[in-house]
């Protein structure tokens, strides 16, 4: 086998421009080397070998050594002579791309003139002289052809940094860029909390393959003038992870940038955001963290919620001080919600506003479940507050752990419920270990996935979550135990069967666990992200060819 090695003695880069038959053959590519060049440009539709040698060789020397490969010690990237899909349009489209990417060392080294004529004098033998002229003068030109192909192997960048709810989101952008890493693609990551953001702006005239933020402002920054989006000037396609309703992230998603997409974790907020912001979102949940060292800790406790207390009260004295007219109005929108758990928060409200014969434009009512949003975390903790109340009166333990429990009025009431300090999102990973079952009370997703119940699943704990939507035809009762906000009194007894029946306990967990590890792990994540990439990249390219 062919191994590629740097080497300041070795090949060197215009060696091999000018002569693609050096890299004959299958070659084994260092995989840190063939990422941190870039990785396998799967746009180019032939040649990618020869090009990705390239790329390895614009660093510095190669060679290429005769030797047995040893996987135990480095990974590789096997590349192959040519593929089978390989047309002799794709070559010599190939060909152009490579005179337009390497244009300005051809020409310092007076071999410019040749290649192109090298290459007319082919295509008029070939029957496509005006095709090829046509094509090579897009690629020279860096025109939009050149750009879609050439982005195919550019670093992916993504903003993180956000110290929301112990680093979430941070350990989020970072458990999705390694395993974008894994499969090949070069990540650059720009931290919003130790850097300064007004650093930013050295990603300028770049180009990208993607700019990727979790749930992150960066994409409402404006240019020096206050007129101009920054990333108007930052290239590559922009997605947005966002996780709450949008109502919550409204004021970021004024701009106008071209190639923005949001990636949602409820099908019901992807159709919010198309409705009312005029913005393409895709439901992408997100995936959890599958343990490093399986699921063989000790499950010393019953039962486990890993979050924060959330407290009604408090958010029913927000309401009360708002303006007389628009209390009544929060008021009866939040009775509805309360007796009728089933229904989104925007559903509510319509029915709100209809009992009271009230007619708005799309634009007025956007306005008013804007004012009246603390309604959705009212009711939020109201429930949450319910179903531990629920459990905690049946008399069955429960461990909680973030430190707003210990100030909640749920402490001095029930003994049963044991209160541990924060933890971190690895911790929390290590307190799913080691539960037998764990809690989800779903932020009013009502047709959503989130990162809790997936990653309660991979740890091997059977996931007790309020219904979603998004569960029927995915998972069912022997995966996971699911309970309805408006049945429950039947919750504490579905628990305590599961907890009396070890072998069943034990057999939902792993169907749970199984499931999860095929559908949600960030590594599948970052496929369908690619897959999603590339199919959006070929049709916003097909709308702009020949730019």
């Amino acid at each position: 086998m062919k191994i590629l090695k740097q080497d300041p003695a070795g090949i060197s880069f215009m060696e091999i421009l000018l002569d693609e038959t050096i890299c004959q053959g299958t070659i084994a590519v260092p995989w840190e080397l063939a990422v941190q060049s870039g990785g396998y440009n799967q746009r180019l539709k032939a040649k990618r070998k020869y090009e990705l040698i390239l790329r390895i060789a614009a660093k510095g020397p190669v060679d290429f050594i005769e030797q047995e490969l040893d996987t135990k010690q480095e990974k590789y990237l096997i590349v192959y002579e040519q593929e089978a899909e390989e047309s002799a349009d794709d070559r010599w489209k190939a060909d152009c791309y490579v005179i337009g990417k390497y244009s300005s060392q051809l020409q310092e080294s007076g071999f410019f003139d040749q290649a192109v004529s090298d290459m007319l004098q082919l295509a008029e033998n070939e029957g496509h002289l005006q095709q090829t002229l046509d094509y090579l003068e897009q690629m020279i030109r860096h025109g939009n052809s050149y750009d879609f192909i050439d982005s195919g192997s550019r670093p992916v960048l993504i903003y993180k940094g956000d110290p929301v709810c112990h680093n979430v989101l941070t350990v989020m952008a970072e458990q999705f860029g390694n395993a974008l890493g894994q499969l090949g693609i070069p990540v650059i990551y720009f931290d919003c909390e130790k850097e300064d953001v007004k650093e930013v702006t050295k990603y300028t005239y770049q180009h990208f393959r993607a700019i990727v933020g979790v749930q992150s402002y960066m994409f409402s920054i404006r240019q020096k003038d206050e007129i101009h989006e920054l990333h108007d000037v930052i290239y590559g396609p922009k997605y947005n992870f966002v996780f709450d309703h949008p109502l919550w992230f409204q004021h970021h998603l004024k701009h106008h940038l071209k190639q923005f997409y949001i990636l949602t974790n409820d099908s019901d907020y992807q159709r919010f955001y198309q409705k009312y912001y005029k913005k393409e979102a895709v439901f992408f949940p997100p995936a959890g963290i599958v343990p490093k060292d399986g699921n063989c800790r000790e499950r010393i406790y019953d039962m486990t919620f890993v979050g924060e207390y959330g407290d009604y009260w408090n958010e029913l004295l927000i309401i009360h001080q708002m303006e007389r007219s628009r209390r009544f109005l929060a008021n009866h929108f939040l009775l509805v919600m309360r007796k009728n758990p089933q229904l989104t928060a925007e559903e509510a409200l319509m029915q709100t506003l209809s009992s009271r014969r009230i007619t708005l434009t799309e634009q007025e009512f956007l306005n008013l479940f804007y004012e009246l949003r603390r309604v959705i975390f009212c009711v939020m903790n109201y429930y949450r507050d319910r179903v531990l109340r629920v459990i905690l009166k049946s008399g069955l333990s429960l461990h909680v752990f973030g430190n707003s429990w210990s100030r909640s009025p749920l402490t001095m009431r029930y003994s049963n419920l044991i209160c541990h300090p924060d933890v971190s999102v690895e911790q929390s990973v290590a307190v799913w270990q080691q539960s037998k079952l764990s809690l989800n009370v779903m932020s009013w997703h009502k047709s959503g996935f989130t990162e809790r119940m997936a990653g309660i699943m991979l740890a091997g704990a059977v996931l007790v979550t309020d219904h979603t939507q998004y569960l029927p035809g995915r998972y069912d009762s022997s995966d996971l135990l699911c309970f309805h906000l408006e049945k429950l009194q039947e919750l504490p007894t579905q628990i305590m069967r599961l907890l009396g029946n070890e072998q069943k306990r034990k057999i939902i967990a792993e169907n749970g666990r199984m499931k999860t590890l095929s559908e949600h792990t960030w590594k599948k994540r970052a496929e369908q992200f690619l897959t999603l990439l590339e199919q959006q990249a070929e049709r916003y390219e097909l709308q702009h060819i020949g730019g």
